[in-house]
């Protein structure tokens, strides 16, 4: 009798480590992320196309946490967003929540936050600009797709499109454009690595809230749903064990 219960329990102490096993095999993967140049939570070298940037360290140390490794990929934001909603790519790295986006996108926990301002020459005079509705005043551009292009699309506001920030910035210093509408962080960071950070200023728009950002998984990707609670699960980690401050330290 003592053999048999002795059998029963090798059994399930073996079952219980196939069980446990297949559970980590289940997230021992590595998962690959497309992304935008959006320095400094992005940065993408022109040289080799290496990805680095605050918000890519951030992601690689939560889901290591987690047991999961992560890749990312050089791709155009229009691009992105198609291979979303049809389900092609698991999800994309700072990007905002907006109500276009929540029928085919799940948002994760707070990975940081942004400020929407506008770029302008140091002569123009911009201290009348308060509300984002001010800027119908003047001629604007700002990168397509991204949150502030939507914004101003929504209220029906005249604007020029840029592929991306570098393109916005020198449609600004050659006086094509009076304004680029866009995130600071990103817009400051890119202007003084082209060098033309003197010739331009910032104006906060006061009435506009910080923009969170998240982490956007594909509701149509397999398995997005488990990747999302178990990236913010490693998010929590690194937030209570202090590598998410010390990484956000070297940036801002």
């Amino acid at each position: 009798m003592g053999g048999y219960v002795f059998f029963q329990r090798v059994q399930k102490s073996l079952l219980l480590s196939v069980i446990c096993g297949f559970q980590m095999n289940a997230w021992a993967q590595t998962v690959t992320l497309p992304v935008v140049d959006f320095p400094p939570y992005i940065m993408i070298s022109e040289s080799d196309n290496s990805i680095s940037g605050m918000d890519i360290r951030v992601v690689e140390a939560a889901f290591k946490e987690v047991g999961i490794q992560t890749t990312f990929e050089k791709k155009p934001w229009h691009s992105i967003i198609q291979n979303m909603q049809a389900g092609k790519v698991l999800g994309t790295v700072t990007c905002s929540r907006r109500p276009e986006r929540a029928p085919f996108m799940y948002f994760s926990d707070e990975l940081s936050a942004t400020s929407r301002a506008v770029i302008s020459r140091v002569e123009l005079d911009t201290h009348a600009i308060e509300t984002i509705y001010d800027l119908a005043d003047y001629q604007i551009i700002s990168v397509e797709g991204w949150d502030m292009e939507q914004q101003l699309r929504s209220l029906s506001i005249p604007h020029q499109l840029a592929q991306n920030i570098t393109q916005g910035l020198n449609s600004v210093v050659s006086g094509q454009t009076d304004l680029f509408y866009v995130s600071d962080y990103p817009a400051l960071y890119q202007a003084r690595i082209l060098g033309i950070h003197k010739s331009l200023k910032v104006t906060n728009i006061v009435s506009e809230p910080l923009v969170p950002l998240h982490v956007c998984f594909s509701k149509h990707y397999p398995e997005s749903r488990e990747l999302l609670q178990e990236f913010n699960k490693g998010l929590q980690i690194i937030k209570r064990n202090g590598t998410y401050q010390t990484i956000r330290d070297e940036y801002l």
